[in-house]
């Protein structure tokens, strides 16, 4: 915003610059008048623009693990690539969460001789609906909040 006083700065500007170039270098009025005019209204810009913002320095934040950043960024990405197509759900997620499944059941006690999902005790464990989105061929992923609900059974075990 052009204030009164950016104004009066730069009418007084153009009235001294008309009067230097008339008196001190001796060209004709209305000349001086037209060489002064843009100069004087670079200075009325540059008098209305605002006055620069101190930034407010601050340390950095701190980063995430680049681990935890990494796998839950690969894994957000494949869910959403699995949304659309179901064939990789079956060959990117599917391993994966049956490999989460297998090292869980493995930290369970007399379950840690467990070698793969199709060992009877794990399919009594995991449940029929579990075992089956983890070793089904056909299996297709559920909706968000069903597998949320298995993966956060899969956590209490």
């Amino acid at each position: 915003m052009i204030g009164l006083r950016g104004i009066a700065s730069a009418l007084a500007t153009w009235v001294v610059l008309t009067f230097a170039f008339v008196k001190l270098v001796g060209t004709p009025v209305g000349w001086s008048i037209l060489i002064a005019l843009p100069l004087a209204a670079v200075l009325l810009l540059l008098l209305s623009t605002p006055v620069a913002i101190e930034p407010a320095w601050g340390a950095p934040p701190e980063p995430p693990s680049a681990a935890a950043h990494l796998d839950a960024s690969t894994l957000a990405n494949r869910l959403e690539d699995a949304v659309a197509d179901q064939g990789r759900y079956r060959s990117r997620v599917q391993p994966r969460l049956a490999a989460l499944a297998l090292s869980s059941l493995r930290r369970r006690p007399g379950l840690a001789d467990v070698l793969d999902l199709s060992d009877p005790r794990a399919v009594t464990v995991l449940g029929d609906r579990w075992h089956t989105l983890l070793t089904d061929p056909s299996a297709t992923l559920p909706e968000p909040h069903v597998l949320l609900a298995l993966l956060a059974r899969l956590e209490e075990q």
